[in-house]
């Protein structure tokens, strides 16, 4: 029986894969804006096209626009700890009870800021949320593909900075080209030898080598995954490695990752026992709330709420949350 929006608005949730700078709200980017000095359209509509990805989006490439638009105006302190309290705001009308917020520190160093002065920021946004939102929330940074590994590995020095807290685990986000886990061998095996818990953006585009890559360098989740729809016969040992796949179902046909719902493999590693949770990736970007999402997939699979929790539970056993963190909400999930 199909799970009812009502259902779905109660159900406790985890999010795991949601970027801090596609998924402010239209009301915080006007204030942003305003602080930044920069003009903005007058009308909803307007602001909604510039800062939301179209519905025919090419490529990722195409999805990816919106992003330089707001981009200007999170380069403050005072802007990057009210994105992430913003985030954390719409977070708990979805009933999250833990969400994990990613972003790349050196894309917000053009004001002068330096790397941990960002990272300091944003993770203060998140600690006020908790405060005063009944949200738990950590951050993983993000290196980016297009950057060199010497800059990535300026990325992944913050993990040792003892003043720094709410930093859960490590990402290399952006456009992907076949064979990137091999070229940044070097981060990734800092990363490991750290014990910094890994999630990789992978397989996002039809590079289904690279979800296999990234999880023999040390990921223990996969961001988007959908290309493994093309190696059915890897499904057993994703089951067997405990490797949970962190699907965002409107980005992942916004980007062209997938074309039509039969070649969108959900279901498929649902039903074969593959750890799959639910996430919205960018919720201003993809127009999206993680109920939305959770609603789309009722849609397309009939899911009951029991299904839900289950891939609820994935998500909460994947999760780089703290053993406090865990203890607090494991009643939950």
């Amino acid at each position: 029986m199909r799970t009812s929006r009502a259902t779905i608005e109660k159900l406790p949730k985890i999010e795991l894969h949601c970027h801090l700078d596609g998924s402010i709200s239209m009301q915080t980017i006007r204030r942003l804006a305003q602080e930044a000095g920069i003009k903005l359209p007058v009308s909803d509509d307007d602001l909604r096209q510039k800062i939301t990805a179209p519905q025919d989006a090419e490529s990722l490439m195409d999805y990816l626009a919106p992003f330089d638009f707001v981009l200007p105006m999170l380069q403050t302190e005072a802007a990057l700890e009210l994105a992430a309290y913003d985030i954390l705001d719409q977070a708990q009308q979805d009933n999250i009870r833990y969400m994990e917020i990613r972003f790349a520190p050196t894309l917000h160093t053009s004001g002068g800021l330096t790397l941990a002065q960002v990272v300091a920021a944003v993770t203060r946004g998140l600690a006020a949320g908790e405060r005063d939102f009944q949200v738990k929330a950590n951050a993983l940074l993000c290196g980016m593909r297009h950057e060199s590994v010497d800059s990535v590995l300026t990325v992944v020095d913050l993990f040792a900075d003892g003043g720094l807290t709410h930093l859960a685990g490590f990402d290399l986000a952006g456009v992907e080209a076949d064979g990137f886990p091999e070229a940044f061998a070097p981060v990734l095996e800092k990363v490991k030898a750290n014990g910094i818990p890994l999630t990789l953006h992978a397989g996002e585009c039809g590079c289904a080598q690279n979800v296999l890559g990234a999880v023999e360098a040390g990921a223990s989740r996969i961001g988007h995954g959908v290309a493994l729809k093309d190696i059915p016969e890897s499904w057993p040992s994703l089951v067997a490695d405990k490797i949970t796949v962190e699907m965002a179902p409107t980005s992942n046909f916004q980007t062209k990752a997938v074309d039509t719902l039969a070649n969108y493999p959900f279901k498929q590693l649902f039903e074969a026992g593959v750890r799959v949770t639910i996430n919205t990736d960018n919720r201003t970007v993809s127009g999206t709330t993680l109920n939305d999402e959770y609603e789309k997939i009722a849609d397309w699979y009939d899911l009951s709420e029991t299904e839900f929790r289950q891939i609820a539970r994935h998500a909460f056993d994947a999760s780089f949350m703290s053993p406090e963190q865990r203890e607090t909400l494991a009643k939950e999930f």
